[in-house]
Parts: C-alpha cells; sequence; structure tokens
C-alpha cells in the first residue's frame, strides 16, 4: 500500500508571488548581464558596421580583426607580464604578511596588544591625502619602482581582523599538544595555524588579485615608466585616445602594416568604439577563468566569525 505524502497546499498569493519574485530576479540578472553581453558582441563586430547602426544580441558583420589589432599593441604584452606578476606576487605577499600579523595578534599575552591593535586601526578612519601619500613613496624610494604595486598594500586590518578571528575560534588545544611535543610558533603556523585558515585565506586572496588587477591608480600617480605600465592602465589610456578620436599606432611591423592596408581594403578597420570594447574584453576575460576556483570559499570564508557558539 503506498502512502502519499501530505503536501501543504499552496495559496494563490503565494504562488504568485514566487512567480513574480522570480520573474523580477531574471529581469534583474538580464539588466546586469546585458552591459558586458553587449561589449563582448561590439568587440566582435565590424568598426564600420557598429558605427551605422545600433547592435542588440549578436554581431551583424562578424570579425576577428579587432582583435588581430589590439593585441599588436606594443605595450600590451609588457603590461600583461607587468600585471601577471603583481597578481602573483602581491597577494602571497599579502596573505602571508596579513596571517603572521593575525596569528601574533590572536595572542592574548602579546604585550602591547591594544596598543597596536589601535595604531592599526587609525588607518580605516584617518587616510593620507594624494600629496602627503606621494611624499611617502618618493622617501621609499618606489617612484617607478614595481614595489610600489605590491608592498603599499601589503598588509590590510581589515583582513587581518577577520583572520585573527578565524584564528581564535580553532581549538586551543590544537596548539597546546604542538607545544607539548616541541614545536615553535613558526612550525605551528606553518602546519597548523595556516592550513585551517585555507578557506578565509582563499578568499582574501581572490580579493587580492581583483584588487591588482583592476588597479590603475598607482599606475597613474606613482609610475611614468612606460615599461613598467599595467594593463588597466594601457586600457586607461585607450580609452582617453579613443574618445578624443586620437590614432592609435597598433603596426610597428611591415607584417602588421600589410594586415592593416589588406583591413582597410575589406573596411574592417577597427573603430576607436570597438576598439574600446575589446580592450575591455582582453583585460576582464582572464578573471572569468579565476573566479570559479575561489567561490566555493567565498561563503566559508566571509562569514568566518559572524556567528558565535
Amino acid at each position: 500500500m503506498r502512502v502519499r505524502a501530505n503536501k501543504i497546499k499552496r495559496t494563490a498569493g503565494e504562488r504568485s508571488f514566487d512567480f513574480f519574485n522570480a520573474l523580477i530576479m531574471v529581469i534583474w540578472a538580464l539588466t546586469a548581464i546585458y552591459p558586458f553581453w553587449y561589449i563582448l558582441v561590439m568587440s566582435f563586430n565590424t568598426g564600420a558596421d557598429a558605427a551605422s547602426g545600433p547592435i542588440w544580441f549578436f554581431p551583424r558583420v562578424f570579425t576577428l580583426e579587432n582583435y588581430a589589432f589590439v593585441f599588436q599593441y606594443d605595450r600590451l604584452h609588457s603590461a600583461f607580464i607587468v600585471t601577471t606578476l603583481r597578481c602573483i606576487i602581491g597577494p602571497v605577499l599579502s596573505v602571508i604578511v596579513t596571517m603572521l600579523a593575525a596569528f601574533a595578534l590572536s595572542k592574548r599575552f602579546l604585550p602591547g596588544r591594544k596598543t597596536i591593535l589601535f595604531f592599526f586601526m587609525i588607518p580605516m578612519f584617518i587616510g593620507g591625502t594624494i600629496i602627503s601619500n606621494y611624499v611617502v613613496i618618493s622617501k621609499l624610494d618606489l617612484i617607478n619602482n614595481f614595489l610600489v604595486y605590491v608592498l603599499p598594500g601589503a598588509f590590510g586590518f581589515f583582513s587581518m581582523v577577520i583572520m585573527r578571528t578565524h584564528i581564535e575560534e580553532l581549538p586551543a588545544e590544537l596548539q597546546e599538544s604542538a607545544f607539548i611535543d616541541g614545536a615553535g610558533y613558526f612550525r605551528i603556523f606553518a602546519q597548523i595555524i595556516f592550513p585551517l585558515c585555507m578557506p578565509v585565506v582563499a578568499a582574501f586572496a581572490f580579493f587580492a588579485v581583483v584588487g591588482n588587477w583592476l588597479d590603475y591608480y598607482t599606475n597613474l600617480i606613482y609610475v611614468t615608466d612606460r615599461s613598467l605600465s599595467t594593463l588597466q592602465f594601457v586600457l586607461y589610456e585607450i580609452i582617453n585616445r579613443a574618445e578624443a578620436n586620437t590614432v592609435i599606432d597598433f603596426t610597428k611591423t611591415s607584417g602588421a602594416a600589410a594586415r592593416r592596408l589588406m583591413a582597410q581594403k575589406n573596411n574592417t578597420v577597427p573603430t576607436p568604439e570597438v576598439i574600446k570594447m575589446t580592450v575591455m574584453v582582453v583585460v576582464t576575460f582572464p578573471l572569468l577563468f579565476v573566479y570559479p576556483f575561489f567561490q566555493k570559499y567565498f561563503v566559508k570564508g566571509m562569514l568566518t566569525g559572524a556567528v558565535k557558539a
């Protein structure tokens, strides 16, 4: 004999609410996604055709010439290398420095612990001006230095507080048993604390990667050496030139020049507008590959300390 489960009968009002709620969420999601889709579509459309009328959902005249011209821009390759190195060295240094500070400040017997926390907290509420920051960076000899990309952001107080909270929630018996076995602080940190903090470390490492990848302000203020330009700064320059309708020289070799003449013959020369869209795709596309590897750590890492037992 089959026993049918009793289901709670939903009212018409509840079903209507769920329907309209789902509809609003779908419309909201499409509204957020469409600008990115529009940029992608424009980057694959010929400049002449894009100038003739608006493009909504799919390229009218598909082409890869936009990407061919953008990748011929000589500074783009060096900028990609600089940005990649920055996104590797910066987050690694930031995680190490912040985790060491969090581990030390999690010890309640640390002399001057409250005073140290107080001084670390001051920059959260009182920030320096552009001039004062520039003077400090200049005195540290970081102007036109690659280290200006990684050293100023090596420590974050908010990240340290979250990591310290996570360390304090770990069972104290783990560290006590390690001390009994003869382990020192560095060994406890490397073999016990750090592995157990991987969710919060991964979450903040991703934030550091995104912050380093998308930052152009540091390059704009502190770096004039063109060999140290980042991708975002190159994008900033290209957009400014495109908006000013200036010509960007993407042709540095005879082969590229021949390719440009062929593109002119076929009426596929990129316009400033499609160049701008193409560079946006090139700069932001790598983050789409990085995000899925860190997504599973976000909820656990960011909610650390939010609920107390």
